[in-house]
């Protein structure tokens, strides 16, 4: 049996597999310096320094950009790409997002075609949980998109003020931001940065919520061209280390599941108020990859949505939900469930379904029946259990069974 080869990295003595291009601790340490494939910053976070051509421009065609007491433009956030600001169509006079290309990209050729490609990325999803995409334009050698102006505050900052969420409030803006990247997966493009940044929300006064993906920076088509796949940098890494799915770690090739994962992490700090993972760059890696998930900090989440997580932040992509429109179909689930009291199982989201569609609902009802006899202190359904969810899904079984009269456990 060959042992894999293994590479240790001149700059930092880290030991990776062969197989990699580029030392995965170096990168990551690459991404959170603000490297060109990093994520975008929010405007509160430390910027870099704008050019002097980024301030004396304030028009971009028919967008001004607007402007602050101090008379200096509104930025809303600083990435490595670029910067986004808060503009004004004067044709059609309403606030819009621009967002344009650092000055110190516009002589790379391979920073512009990426920069394109993210404006078509988003451009191409329609939906009403995806900030859209207006227009893109040139003003002299600079680059710009404007887009959708999304009111309210970053589902980042609205944990730094409140805290962990409410669960109920946490699953729906978790539904919403999966209904926006079912979107995504239909224009057959993978996020790959999905985290509270990326996404607005906008609460109202009946306590309903509005989220949107705001940026699609880092967005990638499944089904590139040769051409389209030299725009990256093949091995590097890509997204947010404490956001980042284990495949995003390895410098494989990513699909939908990566952001489902990343999904799973940003409903993870909004029941908990802190992401399962944290350390230096190369611990987050390794956590991500290896260590179990932290389930301690879920001991004041509900039972059914600790079972989400679970499948969420499983490891292997294949033990996750295989598409966003798989995870809205089981949502309901998860809020009934919470709803009666009731524990599930990781059966609950089997893939495969019976074809009787009205068996499922008659087991289902006597499952949830009252039983007319039991015995006292022992649990009449599930929602008295937590953990183990096999035999909590072969205890459904029984109970679901018209012809077993008497469940007994012995030595729980």
């Amino acid at each position: 049996m060959s042992t894999e080869r293994q590479r240790t990295c001149p700059t930092c003595g880290n030991e990776f597999s062969g197989e990699m291009q580029f030392c995965p601790v170096c990168m990551l340490h690459q991404a959170l310096a603000g490297g060109i494939e990093s994520g975008e910053s929010s405007a509160s976070e430390d910027r870099v320094k704008p050019t002097t051509s980024e301030q004396a421009v304030l028009r971009f065609e028919h967008y001004e950009l607007a402007t602050g007491e101090d008379g200096k433009p509104i930025e809303l956030g600083r990435g490595a790409m670029g910067v986004t600001y808060k503009a004004l169509d004067v044709d059609l006079r309403c606030p819009v997002t621009l967002k344009v290309i650092s000055d110190r990209y516009l002589g790379d050729e391979s920073a512009r075609l990426r920069f394109l490609r993210e404006a078509r990325a988003a451009a191409s999803v329609r939906h009403p949980n995806v900030a859209w995409v207006l227009h893109l334009g040139r003003t002299g050698n600079s680059y710009f998109y404007a887009m959708e102006f999304v009111e309210g505050e970053t589902l980042e900052n609205l944990i730094k003020r409140s805290g962990r969420l409410e669960v109920k409030l946490a699953l729906e803006i978790a539904t919403q931001v999966a209904a926006g990247l079912a979107a995504v997966h239909e224009q057959h493009l993978v996020h790959r940065d999905i985290k509270p940044t990326n996404i607005m929300v906008r609460l109202k006064e009946e306590r309903s919520v509005t989220a949107k993906i705001i940026d699609l920076g880092l967005a990638k088509t499944l089904d590139e061209s040769a051409s389209e796949a030299g725009i990256s940098s093949p091995g590097a890494f890509v997204g947010t280390p404490e956001f980042a799915s284990p495949e995003q770690f390895a410098g494989v090739s990513v699909d939908i599941r990566s952001d489902l994962y990343s999904l799973g992490v940003t409903l993870w700090e909004m029941v908990t108020g802190k992401v399962p993972f944290q350390g230096s760059p190369g611990e987050v890696m390794y956590q991500h990859q290896h260590a179990p998930l932290p389930i301690d900090q879920l001991e004041a989440v509900p039972q059914p949505v600790v079972v989400l997580l679970k499948v969420l932040l499983e490891k292997d992509p294949a033990q996750r939900f295989q598409a966003p429109a798989e995870l809205l179909k089981f949502m309901p689930t998860i809020t009934e469930a919470i709803d009666i009291g009731r524990s599930i199982n990781r059966q609950s989201f089997q893939k495969t379904q019976p074809a009787d569609s009205r068996a499922v609902i008659r087991r289902r009802q006597a499952r949830l029946a009252p039983k007319k006899i039991s015995v006292a202190r022992l649990p009449v359904t599930g929602s008295e259990l937590f953990g183990r969810e096999e035999d909590i899904a072969f205890l459904d079984r029984a109970w679901a069974n018209k012809d077993v009269n008497v469940v007994t456990i012995v030595a729980w």
